[in-house]
């Protein structure tokens, strides 16, 4: 069992395939006068690649399409089979006999499986020699275009007396696709050389032009973000907007497609065949459309297809995609055009507006197995700028884009301007941006947050904040920002102020300042709400009656080194008053117990973080990733350094992370890590490893969400956990829940650590902490997603450390918007 588990785990994580060319060349003699035979058909078993000896019966095979055996066949002799090794270069010469003996009966029987099914087996066996990861290199020149357009716009808005004041707009209202109106609000435009190499794995791309028209929103980017991304059709998964699709063309489609043999023609002088492919059964992540595949060679000439009617992906109500071959060289087929159109909505039937989102891209310039030095590949960046390709002339962008612009896609900048008089154009744009961000434009400045406007808590009673911060129009190198809060019952102002700087925008580094006066809950996950969060007051399952005071600054830099590589530097003062029941206790050197008011650090932080091909989609200050199929590894180290600034400890602390999000094809989604820690030296409790916890009804996915704040606090540590979305796999095939779209979730989270009584001689640890003593903190969570599209509720069941009348289960929810 542990073998099949191992090689199980080595195919899905591993395994890969790359083609090579079979070399065959021999000679055909006749057996018995040894004489050289001409014209012989030398022909590939069960393929059309063939040739014909030459004048002294010589004949020689250089391709991928070999299989494994050849066939000589001429007039008058009796047909030979030669066995042929794959992916190697082979001497087959043949004595071929003369045919003495008589023909028998000839019976024709029908075929025992269906045209379309043996010429869909013939696209399987061939997929990975016209796959292009068969190359040992290649580069080519990519354009690419995406653009996003509101759809849905109904009489109320074409009738505004406003937006009838604009030609313009008016005249791109004009402009219907499928009858329905739409404005376009976003064009961006690219030109890059991009280059690949095969073992090892490595890739370039250089973006000679770029340019953005039209409404410039991180948040509308980051909807766009799978937009960006490469889609293979050889793949046995495609994935789109978080989902994995059964590709048609992968080794399995048979089980999830029903393939119809069409019709048969030329494309571009190729003689081809149309296959159609629809879904098996409803339920199941597949397209339906239709591919056309070459005779000789059995690749895909051209395929076009749109996602199943039932696709549980939320807001995307279709989508449309095209894909153009050409063998580019002989035996090299190339996706030379690209188109995709999604239509997200609400809902189908909706009245509120919506987009449409589009992706044009071209690639030609090809240039196959030329591979170039190892140095070229050694760069800073998987993308990069050149000179002036954000600052491109019109002239150059009309001499270089693949295709020309419509007459509305040039003029879209005006077409905005425009816009930007019309309420409703203002309400949508800001409205995207205060659900992104929490905050609300107001030209050079944003003001916010909407999140924690109010909130309640044990210390302060009401608390109320504002913030406010620069806009990118006021700069996209430096933000600055400033939030202030009051609290009723401790009459006391708090603050905060953050200054960021993209020292080097051209490749980022950004560098923060801040500032920061307020209450706060150590042991809190990061992406917890806050203290001053509202949501987090309304969802509370207990008080928050451990708070700290904390005074602190720093500076910090972020810096992308290399592809892939991030590095994170930083100092930082911090001074915490306990509050509340939080504690500050310790003995003196006379045995007595003794109250400390406040306690003080500086720290130094280090971090590396490495993740292979991993991509971002960027606005000037914050960024998302577009996700990477290989783990998150980062390691930091925290150095607390005693009299530095005041502060009352020596310690290092140590701590390896891991983390991988991909993709289980059918299965769903898998998200697990694994965090090491250890602290060295001498600390008080609060800046040891205090294991995050949970005291609300809000869901958290990165914490414990049955455990308190302070219930345990290690100095040596682990944790695990593993996240499992199973999509639809289950709940879609239910029929009185498959309408509703929702999606199984299970997760499991352990934690263990000790702490050593050192720590104990700088302060004692509070009563209301534990020890994990032999047995790890463990907890598991069944939950049902996607409900009403943004909901999930998980029953979380706490295994272990349950003390007499706990409630071992809870109940946890939380709302997002995924697709």
């Amino acid at each position: 069992m542990i073998r099949y588990i191992v090689l199980a785990f080595f195919l899905f994580f591993i395994g890969e395939f790359h083609a090579q060319q079979t070399k065959v060349r021999g000679q055909v003699t006749d057996a018995v006068t040894g004489e050289v035979l001409p014209f012989v058909t030398v022909r590939f078993h069960d393929s059309k690649i063939a040739t014909l000896t030459d004048s002294v019966g010589r004949y020689s095979f250089e391709t991928y399409y070999a299989t494994d055996s050849l066939r000589f066949s001429f007039s008058g002799y009796l047909t030979v089979s030669k066995a042929v090794k794959l992916d190697e270069e082979q001497v087959i010469d043949v004595k071929m006999e003369t045919l003495t003996a008589e023909i028998g009966e000839v019976t024709v029987r029908p075929p025992d499986e269906f045209p379309s099914t043996t010429l869909h087996k013939k696209v399987i066996r061939n997929k990975d020699i016209n796959n292009k990861e068969k190359l040992e290199s290649y580069e080519y020149e990519l354009y690419n275009k995406i653009q996003l357009d509101v759809n849905n716009l109904g009489e109320r808005f074409q009738n505004n007396p406003i937006v009838k004041r604009l030609d313009l707009v008016m005249s791109y209202l004009d402009s219907a696709d499928n009858g329905k109106n739409y404005l376009p609000l976003l064009l961006s435009e690219s030109i890059s050389n991009f280059y690949f190499k095969n073992n090892p794995k490595k890739k370039r791309e250089v973006i000679t032009a770029s340019k953005l028209s039209g409404v410039d929103n991180f948040q509308i980017n980051q909807l766009l973000g799978d937009m960006y991304l490469d889609m293979n059709i050889y793949d046995n998964y495609i994935t789109l907007f978080q989902r994995a699709f059964v590709s048609p063309v992968a080794n399995f489609a048979r089980t999830y497609y029903r393939f119809y043999l069409e019709d048969s023609t030329f494309i571009d002088n190729q003689w081809c065949y149309k296959l159609r492919f629809k879904p098996k059964r409803s339920g199941d992540m597949t397209f339906e459309g239709e591919m056309w595949i070459h005779d000789t060679t059995y690749a895909v000439k051209q395929i076009s297809a749109r996602i199943a009617p039932w696709a549980n992906i939320n807001y995307v109500q279709d989508l449309y995609f095209e894909h153009h071959f050409d063998q580019v060289e002989k035996e090299v087929w190339m996706l030379t055009k690209e188109k995709m159109i999604a239509d997200l909505k609400l809902t189908k039937k909706t009245k509120v507006y919506g987009f449409y989102a589009r992706k044009l891209s071209s690639r030609k310039k090809f240039v196959i197995n030329e591979e170039r030095p190892p140095d070229f590949y050694q760069t800073n960046s998987t993308v990069e700028y050149t000179d002036g390709a954000q600052e491109r002339s019109e002239a150059y962008w009309d001499e270089h884009r693949h295709e020309p612009l419509s007459k509305q896609e040039k003029g879209i900048n005006e077409m905005i301007d425009s816009l930007e008089q019309t309420s409703f154009f203002t309400t949508l744009k800001n409205g995207t941006y205060l659900l992104g961000t929490g905050y609300w434009p107001l030209k050079k400045l944003e003001l916010g947050s909407i999140y924690s406007l109010a909130s309640i808590n044990p210390v302060e009673g009401f608390r109320t904040g504002l913030a406010l911060r620069t806009s990118n129009k006021f700069s996209r190198i430096v933000e600055l920002g400033g939030r202030v809060a009051y609290g009723v019952n401790d009459e006391r102002f708090k603050y905060g102020a953050l200054v960021r700087w993209n020292v080097t925008p051209k490749k980022r580094g950004m560098l923060s300042v801040l500032y920061n006066y307020d209450i706060e809950q150590i042991g809190q996950s990061p992406t917890a709400a806050s203290v001053s969060s509202t949501f987090g007051t309304v969802f509370r399952t207990g008080p928050l009656d451990k708070l700290t005071f904390v005074e602190k600054v720093g500076v910090n830099l972020e810096k992308d080194v290399k592809k892939d590589l991030i590095l994170f530097g930083g100092i930082e003062w911090k001074e915490y008053t306990p509050l509340g029941l939080a504690n500050y206790q310790r003995y003196n050197s006379l045995g007595v117990l003794e109250n400390i008011s406040r306690i003080q650090t500086a720290e130094v932080t280090a971090r590396i973080r490495w993740t292979k091909d991993e991509e971002f989609i960027s606005g000037a200050f914050d960024r998302t990733t577009l996700r990477s199929k290989y783990p998150i590894f980062s390691v930091q180290g925290i150095f607390g350094i005693k009299g530095l600034l005041g502060s009352d400890y020596n310690y290092q602390k140590v701590e390896f992370q891991m983390e991988h999000n991909r993709h289980a094809g059918v299965l769903g989604r898998i998200r697990y890590g694994v965090t090491l820690g250890n602290v060295f030296g001498t600390a008080a409790y609060p800046f040891l490893k205090v294991h995050a916890g949970n005291q609300s009804y809000w869901l958290l996915t990165t914490t414990f969400n049955k455990l308190n704040f302070f219930e345990f606090v290690s100095d040596r540590y682990t944790e695990a956990f593993i996240e499992h979305h199973w999509e639809g796999l289950f709940l879609d095939r239910i029929p009185l829940l498959k309408k509703l779209q929702w999606r199984l979730v299970t997760t499991g989270r352990m934690a263990y650590g000790s702490i050593s009584n050192r720590h104990s001689q700088v302060m004692l640890l509070p009563d209301f902490t534990r020890r994990f003593g032999n047995t790890p903190y463990a907890e598991l969570a069944l939950g049902v997603e996607n409900i009403f599209k943004v909901g999930r509720i998980d029953l979380v069941w706490r295994m272990t450390h349950l003390d007499p009348g706990m409630n071992p289960l809870g109940i946890r929810a939380r709302w997002a918007f995924n697709f």
